[in-house]
């Protein structure tokens, strides 16, 4: 795990600084590619790989984590939301392979038929104060977040106006 490559977002305010932050590039042990993300959310993401360490997950990243809002979601399995935490860098979509099963959308989407083992999973990323996407009014199964635009709007207002 490491975090490498950053992108320093400053937002000013008239002749003073309002807010300073940074998008990471984060390479993780158990994830097969680079998710950019906010340094709020990095917390998140070594959880995420440790917990995949654990239970032998492989994490397969959809996306890159952050983007933009003007940029078209490929694939979406739901439409993109207007506060979506992807816009913030707070957000991680996955489908995850255990022993050698790939497990997608609509894999990830009947809870009742995972094995164990990624149970295990989405329950330790919801212990660390995660959402997962299952269990949202739309379910978005290959989706995790810190639910940031819930329980700091200021917070992710002020990120938005950062990194959009």
């Amino acid at each position: 795990m490491k975090r490498e490559n950053s992108f320093l977002l400053v937002l000013l305010f008239g002749n003073g600084l309002l807010s300073a932050q940074q998008l990471y590039e984060y390479s993780l042990d158990n994830f097969d590619k680079v998710v950019i993300a906010d340094e709020g959310f990095e917390t998140y993401l070594y959880t995420m790989d440790r917990l995949a360490a654990q239970y032998n997950l492989q994490i397969k990243v959809q996306g890159e984590g952050f983007r933009q809002a003007d940029s078209p979601v490929k694939a979406a399995i739901v439409p993109p939301s207007a506060t979506s935490n992807h816009l913030v860098g707070h957000a991680v979509d996955v489908n995850i392979v255990y022993n050698g099963t790939w497990y997608n959308s609509s894999a990830l989407g009947n809870y009742s038929s995972l094995p164990q083992a990624i149970k295990s999973f989405i329950t330790g990323c919801k212990n660390a104060g995660m959402r997962w996407g299952g269990e949202l009014s739309t379910p978005d199964p290959v989706h995790f977040d810190d639910g940031l635009h819930l329980r700091n709007k200021t917070q992710y207002d002020t990120l938005y106006l950062l990194y959009q």
